[in-house]
């Protein structure tokens, strides 16, 4: 999964460290965003745009959907920014790798059930597209704490931390066994 990531970045000519705008990669691929708010003008009630974006704003972030062959983002703009950028890039994730849409049912509480293992990858795909593990293993050894990391990449400062925990565990790790200054460790905010 990391090599479709790397691929991709290159493709919009990125560097590892570079930050990468999830919205550009979703134009890359011809997806278009829409907010909910978008989607007023196209029959969506102020009842059911109000309890998404007001009430429950927390219950959905966004979804890729299928129209015809072609692919568009549906996302709740009344979130952050940097959390609309995740939410974003986890959807990028499912289109990057060709997850099915077969797999979202209704539960017997009308909730979504989603396929565990499919989440869980898009979410991963979400951190390397972002963060990728190249410049989280350079800012690990060079001690940048969460809140450096999600200026400098447009995400949350706990983004940054879900990022960042494996390779300052391998930061510490390597100062303390050859002896060079102890990074950071990172849970400052």
């Amino acid at each position: 999964m990391r090599e479709v990531v790397i691929e991709e970045r290159e493709e919009l000519g990125l560097s590892p460290a570079d930050p990468l705008d999830p919205y550009v990669l979703a134009d890359a691929h011809g997806i278009d965003v829409y907010g909910l708010e978008d989607l007023l003008a196209h029959g969506v009630s102020p009842e059911a745009f109000c309890h998404f974006t007001m009430g429950n704003s927390a219950v959905w972030s966004a979804a890729l959907l299928p129209l015809g062959t072609a692919r568009v983002i549906v996302e709740n703009e009344s979130h952050s920014r940097v959390r609309r950028r995740s939410n974003i890039a986890h959807e990028l994730g499912h289109f990057l790798l060709e997850h099915p849409f077969d797999n979202v049912i209704l539960g017997e509480d009308h909730k979504r059930q989603f396929d565990a293992k499919q989440e869980k990858e898009a979410t991963f795909m979400a951190g390397e597209l972002l963060i990728p593990f190249a410049a989280a293993e350079r800012m690990a050894f060079d001690g940048w704490d969460n809140t450096r990391v999600a200026a400098a990449y447009g995400v949350s400062t706990q983004f940054a931390q879900m990022q960042m925990k494996g390779q300052r565990v391998r930061a510490q790790r390597a100062a303390h066994k050859y002896g060079f200054g102890k990074p950071l460790t990172g849970s400052s905010n």
